[in-house]
């Protein structure tokens, strides 16, 4: 029956989302520890949700033709599996700081914690919203990711700022920078899932 795959499509969708906040859980554990072992478990989160996408993709494929909730939410597991690689690259990016054991200014730590946090955040509501499909959900998300859209930009004109006077150094301003893209990334691709979940 349509009604019950969807439901249990949903649950996976739900499932996914969480395994992304745990990954961001790890890579932050790994960030500010210096440890590189939290990103081997996060890597192999990434691994299951790609896998997932493959799977979930498919079954909203055959559903779509006769189903229009399964044909609205055929690129939700995509999306999802986007987010998971945003997260890839802040791994990849973290591993690069700790075996370099490049320095970031203590501005710099404080605005990636701040992306961390407000992220987890918004990715538990995603979550939650796969499964409740609630509109109000959505919109809460929409405008916290748009936020997290602008708090890069101004990180980034600040941290431009700080490379001009000499408070970070070139070579660790890459590394930040990737990081602080990924989760503007990030933040559109959970928009652009819970968007489409509530359709």
């Amino acid at each position: 029956m349509p009604g019950e795959a969807l439901k249990e499509i949903k649950k996976e969708l739900y499932l996914m989302l969480h395994k992304s906040r745990e990954m961001l859980e790890l890579t932050e554990d790994a960030f500010a520890k210096n440890k590189v072992s939290p990103l081997d478990q996060a890597e192999e989160l990434a691994r299951e949700i790609h896998d997932k996408e493959d799977v979930l993709t498919e079954k909203l494929a055959k559903l779509a033709s006769s189903t229009p909730e399964a044909r609205a939410i055929i690129s939700v597991p995509a999306h999802i599996e986007k987010i998971a690689s945003t997260i890839k690259r802040i791994q990849d990016n973290t591993r690069t700081r700790i075996k370099e054991g490049m320095l970031f200014s203590d501005k710099a730590i404080q605005e990636t914690t701040t992306m961390f946090a407000k992220t987890k955040d918004v990715l538990k509501k995603a979550g939650e919203v796969a499964v409740t499909g609630a509109k109000k959900g959505v919109e809460e998300i929409t405008a916290e990711s748009d936020a997290i859209e602008r708090m890069v930009n101004e990180f980034t004109t600040a941290h431009e700022n700080r490379i001009i006077t000499g408070e970070a150094s070139p070579k660790s301003s890459t590394v930040f920078l990737c990081i602080l893209y990924a989760f503007e990334d990030m933040a559109a691709h959970i928009k652009n899932a819970v968007r489409k979940i509530s359709v």
